[in-house]
């Protein structure tokens, strides 16, 4: 893929109908979670934002779940509306949480199939973004302290390790790192951010991303 112009992966806000999919993707990367992430319940939180990673070409077909959220789904869907709906395949996402200059990544997955193909370093790269956007300070999350791709990928965009979070994980009470970015307008980080990203594109190709 090095040189290509253009990735065949993009990223876009997620939505009412991506929720089977995605909740999908977060039982098979996460499968010892309990109890599961409540994405409709997310879809209405005012500080989070979800972010997937779609596949050109790829469609499914998902249940049309447009209805569901009109008038507390009393009223049911308009009249001749479809029941489903062909949608492009989701391959990852990426969750922040914004609280108090803070954009946390609370989860980011990508399909078994489809890893190792740099999406979880775009999905990481749009994380990145979103704070931008957002006008938050910093980038924040937890990981695994046996994670040793995961450790790297994040040091790669300039993530410190500031704290530890014991016994974290309830699958096998491992403990989390709790890493972070330097300010993100700081001249430092954006060096770093704007090299890592450039390489990316050169090596991927550049995605098209909908929340820019």
């Amino acid at each position: 893929m090095r040189g290509q112009s253009v990735m065949p992966y993009g990223l876009r806000p997620m939505d009412w109908d991506d929720l089977d999919q995605v909740a999908s993707m977060e039982k098979e990367a996460f499968p010892t979670l309990w109890p599961p992430t409540s994405y409709r319940r997310e879809m209405k939180n005012k500080l989070a934002e979800y972010t997937v990673c779609v596949q050109d070409g790829e469609y499914v077909t998902v249940e049309n779940k447009s209805g569901k959220r009109r008038l507390f789904g009393l009223l049911g869907r308009r009249r001749g509306e479809p029941t489903v709906l062909h949608r492009q395949m989701l391959v990852g996402f990426v969750g922040l949480w914004f609280m108090a200059g803070e954009a946390h990544i609370v989860a980011v997955a990508v399909r078994e199939s489809y890893r190792r193909r740099g999406l979880g370093e775009l999905l990481l790269i749009g994380a990145i973004e979103m704070g931008l956007r957002r006008g938050q300070e910093v980038v924040t999350l937890e990981a695994r302290v046996s994670n040793e791709a995961a450790k790297a990928l994040y040091a790669k965009y300039g993530f410190k390790e500031v704290g530890l979070r014991r016994g974290y994980y309830s699958d096998n009470n491992e403990d989390a790192l709790i890493m972070s970015t330097d300010k993100l307008t700081s001249e430092p980080f954006q060096a770093i951010f704007t090299e890592r990203r450039e390489a990316f594109n050169e090596r991927y190709g550049e995605a098209d991303r909908l929340y820019m």
